[in-house]
C-alpha cells in the first residue's frame, strides 16, 4: 500500500496502537462498550436474557442463574457496505496522482467527499475475545475492540467527522441470589471493570488527506483509563399456578434493571503507553446509564422454543431519546441434538429493524446479524446499516 493509502488506515492502526484525539467531531451515535450479535438480533435488548457468556456486560445477576461452566473465544467484524467501496475510491485516488500533484488529489478527495454527503461509514473489529463463565462468577478479556465511524458533512467545508474508539477491557463478575425472597426469585450481580481507552475525534478535510501530516498529530492523541462496575437485577415473580395469572405463569416472565458504569469516573488517568508528554484531555467517558427490561418465554414445541423480550437503554445518556431507547426483539431457538442447534432473531432496534441467526455444532459456533444504528439528531433519525459476524469456540 502507498503512503498515502496508509494514511487513510492511520485511524486504524492508532487504535490498535491505543491512539486517540480531542473531541472535536460531532457524533451524536450512542456508542456501546460491549455488543453481542445474538443480543444486537434481536434489538439489542438482552437486560432481562442475560444467560450465557455475555451477561458479564449485559446484566451480570444472570451468572446467579447458571447451571455449567462455558468458554467462549471468538472474533468478529462488522461494518457499513459502503465503508470498503469508499476506501477503494479512496486508494485509486492516491494511485492516480504523485507528490507533485497535490492540487489535482486534494480535489479529487474534495469530490469524493461531497459525492458522499451524508453517509456514514462504521467499521467495528475485535480480534479476539476471551469469556469464561459458571455458576455465580466470570471473568472476560477483550484486548482490543475497535470502532471507526466517518460522517460526510459540509460544515465549513467538505470534511469527514472521524470517531475513533480503542478499548482494552478485562471484567470481572460475581453473581448470586438473595435470601429470603418470598414472591419469586431475585438475582443480582456486579461486573469491576478495568477500561483502558484510546480516543480519535476529529473532522478531516480533503487537504488534510492530501497532505498526510495533518490526519494525525502526537499531540491530539488521547488516552486513558478507568475502573469502573456494573450492577444488575434479575426478578423472576412466583405466580399462582390457577386462575388467569396461571397463563403468565407458562411464559415465566422475568425483569431486569442495570446500572451501568456506576462510578462514572472518566478516563482521568493514563499508563502513557503512547504519549509520554503532559495529558492534554481525556478520551469520551463511560457515561453512567440504567437500562431497563423484561423477557417472556414462548411455550415449547417440538424442537422449538422462543421468547419475547423489551428493553428501554441508555437512561441518563447525553443523546438519549425514547426512540434510540427503545428496543423490541424476539428469539426463535431449535434444538436437534445437544451438538447441533440454534437460532433465529429479528426486532427493532432505535426504531430500525434488526435480525441475525446463530448456528451451533459442537463447539464451533457462527453468528450472523443485521442491524442500523441511529446517526441523526434527536429530531431527525437516520439510519446507517451494519452487517456483523462472529465466529466462535464454545465450551
Amino acid at each position: 500500500m502507498s503512503k498515502r493509502g496508509f494514511l487513510f488506515l492511520a485511524g486504524l492502526t492508532a487504535m490498535i496502537s491505543g491512539t486517540s484525539a480531542q473531541a472535536e467531531s460531532i457524533s451524536t451515535t450512542i456508542h456501546h462498550h460491549y455488543q453481542a450479535p445474538r443480543a444486537l438480533g434481536m434489538g439489542d435488548a438482552f437486560v432481562a436474557v442475560a444467560n450465557d457468556y455475555s451477561a458479564i456486560f449485559y446484566n451480570p445477576a444472570g451468572l446467579a442463574r447458571r447451571e455449567d461452566g462455558q468458554i467462549n473465544l471468538s472474533i468478529s467484524a462488522a461494518g457499513t457496505p459502503k465503508a470498503m467501496d469508499f476506501y477503494n475510491e479512496f486508494s485509486d485516488i492516491d494511485k492516480r496522482y504523485d507528490s507533485t500533484q497535490e492540487q489535482q488529489k486534494t480535489q479529487a478527495y474534495l469530490e469524493l467527499i461531497e459525492k458522499n454527503y451524508g453517509e456514514v461509514y462504521s467499521l467495528r473489529l475485535s480480534p479476539m475475545e476471551g469469556f469464561w463463565v459458571r455458576p455465580n462468577w466470570g471473568v472476560a478479556l477483550i484486548p482490543a475492540d475497535i470502532s471507526i465511524e466517518m460522517a460526510m458533512h459540509q460544515l465549513v467545508g467538505p470534511a469527514v467527522n472521524t470517531t475513533v474508539y480503542a478499548d482494552t477491557t478485562l471484567g470481572l463478575a460475581y453473581a448470586d441470589d438473595m435470601k429470603g425472597i418470598e414472591n419469586g426469585r431475585l438475582s443480582w450481580g456486579v461486573t469491576g471493570k478495568f477500561v483502558n481507552r484510546g480516543f480519535y475525534s476529529k473532522p478531516i478535510s480533503a487537504t488534510d488527506f492530501a497532505d498526510g501530516s495533518e490526519i494525525l498529530k502526537k499531540e491530539d492523541m488521547l488516552e486513558g483509563y478507568t475502573i469502573d462496575a456494573d450492577v444488575g437485577l434479575l426478578w423472576t415473580p412466583e405466580l399462582p399456578d390457577s386462575g388467569f395469572w396461571s397463563v403468565l405463569r407458562l411464559a415465566r416472565p422475568t425483569f431486569g434493571m442495570v446500572v451501568r458504569n456506576i462510578a462514572e469516573t472518566g478516563f482521568g488517568s493514563s499508563l502513557k503507553l503512547l504519549n509520554k508528554e503532559k495529558m492534554n484531555g481525556t478520551p469520551e467517558k463511560l457515561y453512567r446509564v440504567v437500562d431497563l427490561g423484561t423477557r417472556w418465554e414462548y411455550p415449547s414445541a417440538w424442537i422449538f422454543g422462543g421468547r419475547g423480550v423489551l428493553d428501554v437503554r441508555d437512561l441518563g445518556h447525553p443523546d438519549f431519546n425514547w426512540r434510540k431507547g427503545v428496543h423490541i426483539g424476539f428469539e426463535f431457538d431449535w434444538t436437534v441434538t445437544t451438538w447441533w442447534k440454534g437460532h433465529y432473531r429479528v426486532g427493532l432496534k432505535e426504531s430500525f429493524w434488526t435480525a441475525g441467526l446463530s448456528a451451533e455444532l459442537g463447539i464451533f459456533n457462527l453468528d450472523l446479524v443485521s442491524y442500523a444504528n441511529d446517526v441523526g439528531t434527536k429530531n431527525t433519525p437516520i439510519e446507517s446499516r451494519v452487517y456483523a459476524t462472529r465466529l466462535n469456540l464454545d465450551f
